[in-house]
């Protein structure tokens, strides 16, 4: 039932935040990504379809077996399209009520395990499958990452230069330069307030 989802959701969630990941703050990802651009020490990953790439086998691999099974068993594995219906070979869709604090936990996870094998001490923090990290780990990250089926969107990760992105916070040498955007067509002059922007 969504219920239980949902409660599994909340107990990673309150997990997470005792090893200092916090879902309910995205402004973490945003303050680290802005230090950052300033010197070059952090690293802003961010991946193509992260919740979509994770594959049951993933999950049975990197979790202890009780929450696989736990998991396995909350999770929607058929999808009906159309009267047909059709296995999921993604674990957990967006919107299941876990997926957001799975992935988080699992990106974590994989971030701090690859810092530990490279002996690289630094900030770390995730924000769903937005990735912070030191600028060092990048590389390898994004290897280990490819490894499990990911792909790192280059055109929104930034590990060298001035500029980082995370969570919807854009920097420059550490100004803010996110853009304005307004998501409905502009049809009187009010639509161009601040207030009204989306």
């Amino acid at each position: 039932p969504s219920h239980d989802r949902k409660g599994v959701g909340n107990f990673i969630r309150k997990r997470l935040k005792k090893h200092g990941i916090n879902l309910n703050d995205q402004s973490i990802n945003q303050r680290l990504s802005q230090v950052g651009s300033k010197d070059n020490s952090l690293a802003t990953l961010d991946l193509s379809s992260a919740s979509d790439s994770i594959s049951t086998q993933l999950v049975y691999e990197l979790l202890p077996l009780d929450w696989f099974l736990l998991l396995d068993r909350l999770r929607c594995k058929i999808t009906v399209i159309d009267g047909e219906e059709h296995e999921n070979h993604m674990f957990s869709s967006m919107g299941n009520g876990f997926t957001f604090e799975l992935e988080s936990l699992l990106f974590y996870a994989i971030t701090r395990a690859v810092a530990y094998l490279r002996g690289v001490r630094g900030s770390i923090s995730v924000y769903g499958d937005d990735i912070i990290c030191p600028s060092v780990l990048a590389a390898p990250l994004e290897s280990v990452l490819n490894y499990f089926g990911f792909l790192v969107n280059l055109d929104k990760s930034f590990s060298d230069g001035p500029f980082r992105e995370s969570c919807g916070a854009h920097w420059y040498a550490g100004y803010a330069v996110t853009p304005f955007y307004h998501k409905s067509p502009i049809t009187e002059i009010v639509d161009l307030k601040i207030g009204r922007a989306h």
